[in-house]
């Protein structure tokens, strides 16, 4: 409890009310993806055309974040909050006649590359707000905890949404939904945006975005790794949900693992600052490793696989904490946007690697799937490795020679 009274502070640096409006705004860019997937399966009956729709969305969202992030660093977020978001409504709604219509032409596509490209990352603008207003270490600490616990219920609670909408109205109801909560709280979020977060630069010191993701690039591996952790543990769990004879429960096990992530990501504040990244990194990505690999020993039992999953997601929320500090730390100044969105871009990408990988290898059954996943989490230990070699070889160069004697 003495952990969890540590949040108090944050609703006295912000609001109460503008953090339930964050939480709010970001629902869409959750559900947008999966909503696609379930509108034009249906209407197309076309399973294909269905994934074909969600990559479109998938890739142009991760495409336009970095560049909507540079954006924000240059002209501040209220400027291209306040022109984006009804564009973004504008976008769903054509998205919605089209996949009501069972369009699976050119019209089609376009929908879905201007849905997914003007999708606004707001959790990662939240973020960059915090950034700025926060008065120390521990309280930037606080806040990014608290941010990766909110991603977590959203990515949860998304595709939860999803489900709820299209079985109790009609397949595009999820769509439908995420644009009205586009206009009922992306409008509000984008007027209530500060001033400018890095006041804007000469063109000549502002740091290019190849630069920004150089600079943030072992995060950006981290999150990529997560997202493909995610998209093959999802895929796995539906597989051996059906292999057991209880298809209908997969979503309900796969969010096991989203509690015990979201829980551990609200605890990550008692993790003491003595304690490395590099050595939180390499702890988080091994005992994902470790938990993943037991969860494919659990053939005989969605009960065993649930208890695999939850044990496994106290090591993810701590690790996403973990990347977004790492983020923070390392972004050059006037970028911080940039970086931020990049983040929200890897995952992205990393879902849709991990859940088109893993369901091919799930036609062979669900372990294979847990086991890729398993590959994902073992590539973050590599990473913690690395960033250990670096900072150790930074220390050396900056001790004096007769230090080192």
């Amino acid at each position: 409890m003495s952990v969890l009274a540590q949040y108090k502070v944050l609703p006295q640096i912000s609001s109460g009310s503008a953090m339930a409006l964050a939480v709010a705004a970001r629902a869409p860019y959750a559900m947008i993806p999966l909503g696609t997937m379930t509108a034009v399966t249906a209407s197309t009956t076309s399973v294909a055309t269905g994934g074909l729709a969600t990559a479109f969305v998938s890739i142009a969202l991760a495409i336009a974040s970095p560049l909507i992030g540079r954006w924000a660093d240059h002209q501040g977020q209220r400027f291209v909050l306040s022109l984006l978001t009804p564009i973004n409504a504008a976008a769903l709604a054509l998205l919605v006649y089209t996949s009501a219509t069972g369009n699976d032409g050119p019209l089609l596509w376009l929908s879905c590359i201007l849905a997914g490209g003007t999708s606004l990352p707001i959790g990662s603008f939240t973020r960059t707000r915090w950034v700025t207003v926060v008065k120390n270490q521990r309280e930037l600490n606080t806040a990014l905890s608290y941010e990766s616990t909110v991603d977590e219920m959203v990515f949860v609670l998304g595709p939860a949404l999803v489900g709820i909408a299209a079985s109790a109205a009609v397949p595009v109801a999820p769509l439908i939904l995420a644009a009205v909560l586009v206009l009922l709280a992306g409008v509000p979020f984008a007027l209530t945006a500060p001033a400018p977060i890095d006041q804007p630069q000469e063109d000549a010191e502002r740091p290019s975005i190849m630069r920004i993701l150089w600079a943030v690039a072992p995060a950006i591996g981290v999150m990529f790794c997560i997202g493909m952790f995610f998209g093959s543990v999802q895929t796995g769990t539906t597989e051996r949900a059906l292999e057991l004879g209880s298809p209908s429960v997969a979503g309900l096990v796969y969010a096991v693992m989203g509690v015990g992530s979201a829980f551990m990501a609200l605890m990550a504040v008692a993790i003491p600052d003595s304690v490395r990244i590099s050595s939180r990194v390499f702890v988080g990505g091994l005992g994902m490793t470790l938990f993943i690999l037991v969860t494919t020993t659990a053939t005989h039992s969605l009960l065993f696989t649930a208890a695999a999953l939850l044990l496994t997601g106290l090591f993810v929320g701590p690790t996403m904490v973990t990347a977004f500090g790492v983020t923070e730390k390392l972004a050059p100044r006037g970028g911080t946007a940039v970086a931020m969105t990049s983040m929200q871009s890897a995952i992205t990408i990393g879902i849709s690697i991990g859940s088109s990988v893993g369901g091919k290898l799930a036609l062979s059954g669900a372990g294979y799937s847990y086991m890729f996943a398993g590959v994902a989490a073992l590539i973050i230990v590599v990473i913690g490795v690395a960033l250990r070699i670096a900072g150790t070889k930074r220390r050396v160069r900056a001790t004096p020679e007769k230090t080192l004697a």
